[in-house]
C-alpha cells in the first residue's frame, strides 16, 4: 500500500483530522483570494451639523444652509465646505484640497484643510471690520488651531501642521506657507483678506482655512473675536476701533472613511 493511500485511509478513519485540514485549504484559498482581491476605493468625508444656542442670535439660512450671526443689521454668515464641495467649485485646479493625490499607507485622500467661507453683511453699521488674525478654531480637546490667513511669519508648528508640503513641497508643509499662498491666484483671489472694511449697504466675503480636525475630534467651536463694529471716524483707512464683539460658531462633526464605487 502506497504512502498517500494509507494517508487517506487515516483520514477516513480520523474525522476530526479530514475537517482540520479542510478548514486549513479553506483559509489558504480565502487568503489567496483576498490578496488578489482590488483594495477598495475609499473616500473620506466630514459632516458638521450646526448647534445653536439659544436666543434667537443665530439662525440656519434656508438657502445655502450657512450658520449666521445677526445683530442691529449686521450679520455674519459661516458655511462649511468640505472636500467634494471645493473640488466642484474649483474644477480646474483647487489649492484648497489634495484633489489628485492618494495616501500611500491610509489609501484615501486626506482633507489639506478645514475650510469655511465667511461673509459679513453690513445694512446699518458706517463701518464693520473682521480681522482674520482674531479666528481661532478650538476642538472639543481644548487643542487650539488658528487659520491660515491670519498667520504671520512665526508660528507653532504644533498648531500649523498639513499636508501642505504634498502640494507645494515645501520642507515641513507649514514653513513660509504665505509666500507660497501668494502665488496661487485662485487662494489670494478667494481668501478672506485682512484690512478689509465693509462699509453700509455693502458685503465681503472669503475663504478661512485651519488645518484638518483631529480624527477624534467631535464637536468645535469657531470663535470670531474682536469683531469691529464701529469706529471713531467714518473714512475708511482712518480712525480707531471703538466697539467690539465677540462670538462662536458651534459644531458635532462626524468623519470618517466610506467605501465608494469606481467613479
Amino acid at each position: 500500500m502506497t504512502y498517500a493511500c494509507r494517508g487517506a485511509r487515516v483520514l477516513a478513519r480520523r474525522p476530526e483530522m479530514r475537517i482540520a485540514h479542510l478548514l486549513w485549504v479553506g483559509l489558504l484559498v480565502g487568503f489567496v483570494g483576498c490578496s488578489l482581491r482590488p483594495r477598495p476605493q475609499l473616500e473620506y468625508r466630514v459632516h458638521m451639523e450646526p448647534q445653536l444656542p439659544e436666543g434667537g442670535t443665530y439662525y440656519i439660512d434656508a438657502i445655502d444652509s450657512s450658520v449666521v450671526w445677526s445683530r442691529e443689521g449686521v450679520q455674519i454668515k459661516v458655511r462649511f465646505h468640505d472636500d467634494q464641495m471645493l473640488d466642484h467649485k474649483f474644477p480646474a485646479s483647487s489649492p484648497f484640497t489634495l484633489r489628485g493625490w492618494t495616501h500611500p499607507v491610509l489609501g484615501y485622500t486626506p482633507p489639506l484643510w478645514t475650510t469655511f467661507e465667511i461673509t459679513v453683511i453690513n445694512r446699518t453699521r458706517p463701518r464693520v471690520e473682521l480681522d482674520p488674525t482674531k479666528l481661532v478654531l478650538r476642538v472639543d480637546s481644548g487643542q487650539k488651531f488658528s487659520c491660515r490667513q491670519g498667520v504671520g511669519v512665526w508660528y507653532d508648528e504644533d498648531e500649523y501642521y498639513d499636508y501642505s508640503h504634498v502640494k507645494w513641497a515645501s520642507r515641513a508643509g507649514n514653513v513660509h506657507y504665505r509666500a507660497t499662498r501668494q502665488r496661487d491666484d485662485i487662494w489670494r483671489r478667494h481668501s478672506f483678506g485682512r484690512e478689509k472694511p465693509v462699509r453700509q449697504g455693502r458685503k465681503y466675503s472669503g475663504f478661512v482655512t485651519f488645518p484638518p480636525l483631529p480624527p477624534e475630534a467631535k464637536s468645535f467651536s469657531l470663535e470670531i473675536n474682536d469683531f469691529i463694529l464701529s469706529f471713531d471716524r467714518f473714512e475708511v483707512g482712518y480712525g480707531e476701533p471703538l466697539e467690539f464683539t465677540n462670538m462662536a460658531f458651534d459644531f458635532e462633526v462626524d468623519q470618517g472613511t466610506i467605501e465608494v464605487s469606481e467613479k
